[in-house]
Parts: structure tokens; C-alpha cells; sequence
């Protein structure tokens, strides 16, 4: 459980991410990275967090409301319709997992947003999915008990190395200290990749901020420079490329419990 209380605006996690694949060519590596956690109902507009964090302003870091949802609405109110046209009920806090921008730079592979109820329950996932290429999807997940898995056929192509067809199953969970995000792909019953992100939640602060490029955990692009270094690596072990195509027009589809 998480105390919503807690969570002003934003906070720091510090994560570990892991990813290995099951069929020829095989490849598997992990990273540390610093990504954020943002409270959509009590962050304003231009808001300054310390003198190297800004809110839809430019800065060393930053986080910027039109990297997500569509752009044309309020991101907490985009939320909120995505939960409400699949039954689900997102009255409460919203908080976003995802990366900062680092001089102006960010990628986001997978965006995750926990949607509560007016009773601070748990009631909602969103897992917001984007490609090299720009495209962009989500897949929505109900909750009705916390460590719910929810499947779905997949429905955007995300690696170039990989089938368009196949099906995901998509775990995640949070508390006032830690965050945990698998992604697991699979195709006629084989495991082909698996995605797993475990963080601890910390205060962001100035210092934290500055630990993190210290130690390498945080520098401009870096989720996108890790992507096209692993898929360097694939080519020389023989995968097969395939051109995919941006889908600029997010759309939504629902997963669902397992």
C-alpha cells in the first residue's frame, strides 16, 4: 500500500531494469537509471521543484505534461477518460511513473500510471508504450485486487527484432518505498522476452539528482542510447530487422485480468 498523503508532487526512484530474451539470437542485460513518480492531481503549471527541476519548463530536469496522454487535454483528465471508458473508476490520486527529461532529452519505452479511487484504493493501470519511431499505445488494465495480472494480445510493435503477434502479460505494484513493473512477452505459449523494473522511492532533491549522473544513473537520452546499443549488439549475433511503422494516433485497449 502507499500513503497518497505522502506524495506531494514528485519523488525520485532509483531502479534497477532488466530485460532478457528467450529465443535466438539470446540477449539479456540490466542498467540502473533514476526515473520519477508525479502526483497529476498536485502539480501546477510551470512549477519550479528545486533549481534543477522545473515542471513544463526547460532545465537540467525536467518533467513536461505533453510527453504523455495526447496532448490536446489535460493529462489527468485524458487519464481519467481512458479508466472511465472501460468501466474503471479514477476519481482519486494518479500517480505517473516515468523518466525525466535530462536537457531537454527523453524516452519513454513504458510510462506506467496508478489510478486510485476516491478511496484511495487501487483501481486502475495504464501502461502507456511508445516506439523508436514515435509511435505510441496504451493498454489498460482494471484492478479489483492488489497483484493482479492482466494479459493482452499485442497490438503495437515495439522492437523491430521481434513478431508483430504474440501476447503480453502485464504485472505491477507500488507502496510508500518501492515500485515493481514486469513486462513479460510471449508467442504460442513461449516465452520470448521478459521486462522487469524494481525501484526505491525516494525524496527528490537537488543532491539525489546530482548523485545520479555521479553514479551514471541519469544522463540526457540515456533510456534511448541503451535501446540502440542492445540493438547493436542483437544485429552482430544475427537478428533479423524489420521496418515498423509510427502510429502517431494513441489509442487505448483494455488488458485483461488473468
Amino acid at each position: 500500500m502507499i500513503d497518497l498523503n505522502n506524495l506531494k508532487n514528485i519523488k525520485l526512484v532509483e531502479s534497477n531494469i532488466y530485460h532478457k530474451r528467450y529465443i535466438k539470437p539470446y540477449n539479456s542485460f540490466n542498467y540502473n537509471s533514476i526515473s520519477i513518480l508525479v502526483n497529476l492531481n498536485k502539480i501546477n503549471t510551470n512549477l519550479k521543484i528545486n533549481p534543477f527541476f522545473s515542471i513544463n519548463k526547460f532545465n537540467i530536469f525536467s518533467w513536461h505534461e505533453k510527453d504523455h496522454g495526447n496532448g490536446k487535454i489535460p493529462l489527468i483528465d485524458w487519464a481519467r477518460k481512458q479508466i472511465s471508458d472501460y468501466g474503471g473508476d479514477a476519481s482519486g490520486d494518479i500517480l505517473l511513473h516515468c523518466f525525466p527529461t535530462i536537457l531537454g532529452h527523453v524516452f519513454n519505452p513504458l510510462s506506467v500510471y496508478f489510478c486510485f479511487d476516491k478511496t484511495k484504493k487501487l483501481s486502475a493501470l495504464i501502461y502507456e508504450v511508445r516506439n523508436v519511431v514515435g509511435g505510441i499505445h496504451s493498454y489498460v488494465a482494471i484492478i479489483d485486487n492488489i497483484g493482479e495480472t492482466h494479459s493482452t494480445k499485442k497490438l503495437f510493435e515495439v522492437s523491430p527484432f521481434l513478431s508483430s503477434e504474440g501476447n503480453y502479460e502485464l504485472k505491477s505494484n507500488i507502496s510508500d518505498s518501492k515500485i515493481n513493473i514486469s513486462v513479460n512477452y510471449s508467442n504460442k505459449n513461449r516465452n520470448i522476452l521478459s521486462a522487469i523494473q524494481v525501484g526505491k522511492i525516494k525524496l527528490l532533491t537537488t543532491s539525489s539528482l546530482f548523485i545520479g549522473i555521479i553514479k551514471g544513473k541519469a544522463f540526457p537520452a540515456k533510456p534511448m542510447i541503451n535501446i540502440l546499443f542492445e540493438a547493436l549488439k542483437l544485429l552482430i549475433k544475427g537478428a533479423i530487422f524489420k521496418k515498423i511503422d509510427a502510429i502517431n494516433k494513441h489509442k487505448t485497449s483494455l488488458a485483461k485480468k488473468n
